[in-house]
């Protein structure tokens, strides 16, 4: 009997327990339904035909399928572009190439330096720099200094600035230096005054001799400060020779000479005053107070200040 009763018992807790799985299992379900149909009447919202496709998607979105890549318009305009100066370029190297070899012949000579200096193709710029750089005959850079100064770009008188600086020609320099001052002077004053703060010493001489070869008048007028602040400058120098440490050798400065001791060669600060930049003060302002850097400062702050500037009342 006792048997009886328990498996009764035992009956009557898994009905209980299958009752109330179910109505959990009914709750569920009544949740998830209007869930599942809420959602799927928003994807639906305002749909009246099939799913996009990827390619519908984008266009959209303003995407081009274009060499494998989905890009815009104004991305795909720009590599275009890129390539078609990148080729234009290309063309300028080979041409100006068989126009040098021409120079060579004495039957075509004068046609061909006439075609090079009637170039005024900005494409040409890269061709002509490069040209300018390795070119052996002054004549021949000459040609090419010209064709920049007719192109008149950004990035032709950056060319020639660059010429009138660092070529190692001083002639060479000395042309680009007056094609600029031709062209406009404004173009290459600010790459002028760059060069200016050059660790190189000889290479902050020869820009101040190219800004006062260009500098005239007003043109000249943002180079001024930069050239006080240049007239003596700080550089790095290497002293002695490597001679056996103990030996006295004649070490010779910018400034002063004198007896040191041998030891190998040594880094040293030194202060130089740059010639070419006190030549270049003197030629721009009418001027003179040599190395004195204060005295060129209290002149350019008295042109600088207004006539009825009184510094007494700030």
């Amino acid at each position: 009997m006792k048997r009886l009763r328990a498996r009764a018992t035992l009956i009557l807790e898994k009905r209980r327990a299958w009752r109330r799985s179910g109505r959990f299992a009914a709750m569920l379900l009544a949740w998830w339904t209007p869930a599942c149909g809420a959602a799927a009447g928003e994807a639906g919202a305002g749909s009246t035909g099939p799913a996009k496709t990827q390619q519908e998607l984008m266009s959209d979105r303003g995407y081009v399928r274009y060499r494998g890549a989905w890009r815009t318009v104004q991305e795909i305009e720009l590599i275009e572009r890129a390539e078609r100066r990148n080729l234009a370029q290309k063309e300028w190297n080979a041409r100006l190439e068989r126009l040098r070899k021409q120079i060579d012949q004495p039957a075509q000579s004068e046609r061909a330096a006439e075609e090079i200096r009637e170039i005024a193709d900005p494409h040409a710029v890269p061709a002509l720099a490069a040209a300018l750089g390795k070119e052996g005959t002054f004549g021949v850079r000459s040609l090419y200094i010209e064709a920049l100064s007719r192109i008149r770009s950004g990035e032709a008188a950056a060319a020639l600035t660059f010429a009138a600086v660092d070529h190692p020609d001083p002639e060479t320099r000395i042309a680009a230096a007056e094609r600029l001052a031709a062209i406009g002077p404004h173009l290459a004053m600010p790459g002028l005054v760059a060069a200016l703060a050059a660790p190189d010493n000889a290479r902050l001489n020869r820009a101040a001799e190219a800004i006062a070869r260009i500098g005239v008048g007003p043109a000249a007028a943002p180079a001024i400060g930069p050239l006080v602040d240049a007239l003596e400058t700080e550089h790095l120098m290497v002293v002695g020779d490597g001679t056996p440490e103990g030996s006295t050798t004649a070490t010779f400065t910018p400034n002063n000479g004198g007896l040191s001791v041998g030891g190998g060669a040594k880094r040293v600060k030194r202060r130089v005053r740059n010639e070419r930049v006190l030549e270049a003060l003197v030629a721009l302002t009418g001027m003179n107070f040599e190395w004195d850097a204060a005295a060129w400062r209290t002149w350019l702050a008295s042109r600088e200040s207004p006539p009825d500037y009184d510094p007494r009342r700030g």
